[in-house]
C-alpha cells in the first residue's frame, strides 16, 4: 500500500504543519494528515491497523512520491491529486481512496473501514 500526503518533507514543514492544524484546520491541505494524525504523531488505531496488514505500506510526502513514482512511468501521477491511498498491482498504480474521498471522512475509524473497502474491491 502506497500513502503519499499533500504535505511537504522535513523537519521545518512537519513543525508547520502541526501549528497549521491546530491554528486553522479548516484551511489545512491534507485531509489524511488531519485524520491519521494528531499534532505530532499518528493516531494509535491507524498504526495498530497498518501495522496488521500483511501487505508492506509506504509513506511519501509529495515530493519523495514524485521522485519514487516519476510521472513518465506512472502517468496516473499527472493528474493525481493529493492526498491518496494506493497500491501497485504489477507496476500499476490503483487509487484505493482518492483526495476527494479522503476529504469526505469523518475520523480515523471511517478511514479504516474505506480502506478495508478499497482493498477488497482491489483484491476481487
Amino acid at each position: 500500500m502506497i500513502i503519499v500526503y499533500n504535505a511537504d518533507e522535513g523537519w521545518a514543514s512537519s513543525l508547520m504543519d502541526a501549528v497549521h492544524k491546530i491554528v486553522r484546520p479548516e484551511t489545512y491541505a491534507c485531509s489524511l494528515c488531519m485524520i491519521s494524525y494528531g499534532a505530532v504523531s499518528m493516531r494509535k488505531p491507524w498504526r495498530k491497523y497498518l501495522d496488521g496488514l500483511p501487505h508492506d505500506v509506504q509513506f511519501y510526502h509529495r515530493q519523495d512520491f514524485s521522485r519514487a513514482y516519476p510521472p513518465e512511468r506512472f502517468p496516473i501521477v499527472k493528474t493525481l491529486d493529493l492526498p491518496a491511498i494506493m497500491v501497485d498491482v504489477a507496476g500499476d498504480l490503483q487509487i484505493l481512496l482518492s483526495s476527494d474521498q479522503l476529504a469526505l471522512l469523518a475520523d480515523v475509524e471511517d478511514l479504516i473501514t474505506q480502506t478495508n473497502q478499497g482493498l477488497l474491491a482491489i483484491q476481487n
